[in-house]
């Protein structure tokens, strides 16, 4: 079976949430583990080396928080080759800009993947504490459809 592992950072449990969704989504066809950065070491990942790697981070300033960036800095000098394939989410308050998505930049500068998702999850938090906006559940659904798409390629 294809082993997953979703890894994320969060503040207030909103990237929380949106990770334990897609992975409960997920685990109907995937072996998933899901890890908030605070409870693995990187050597963890590497030394287990998933075949899909979920990457969630919240937004802070129009980039993904520097704690998983950190993270994924130190999992990437870790690697003895890149995980297979990739993928990421976020949350964040503001109006979304396509700048704010650069996991996918980060997870090849760190040699962290050789394949990278070009579909990603965005979900707006209606406050800095969540809950999620309305209408944020069909985003899940449909990229649970684009990473299945993507994992089976």
């Amino acid at each position: 079976m294809v082993n997953v592992w979703i890894i994320y950072n969060t503040k207030h449990g909103n990237c929380k949430k949106v990770a334990e969704e897609v992975g409960e989504k997920l685990s109907n066809k995937y072996d998933v583990k899901i890890k908030q950065i605070t409870e693995i070491k990187p050597e963890d990942l590497a030394n287990e080396k998933p075949d899909i790697l979920i990457v969630g981070a919240r937004i802070v300033v129009g980039s993904p928080d520097r704690k998983i960036k950190k993270f994924l800095s130190r999992l990437g000098k870790l690697l003895e080759s890149p995980i297979s394939k990739a993928a990421t989410l976020y949350t964040h308050v503001l109006k979304w800009d396509a700048s704010f998505a650069k996991l996918p930049k980060i997870l090849k500068e760190n040699n962290i993947a050789e394949n990278i998702c070009t579909d990603f999850l965005g979900i707006k938090m209606a406050k800095m504490k969540g809950p999620a906006e309305s209408g944020q559940d069909n985003k899940i659904k449909v990229f649970i459809e684009k990473v299945s798409e993507f994992i089976s390629k």
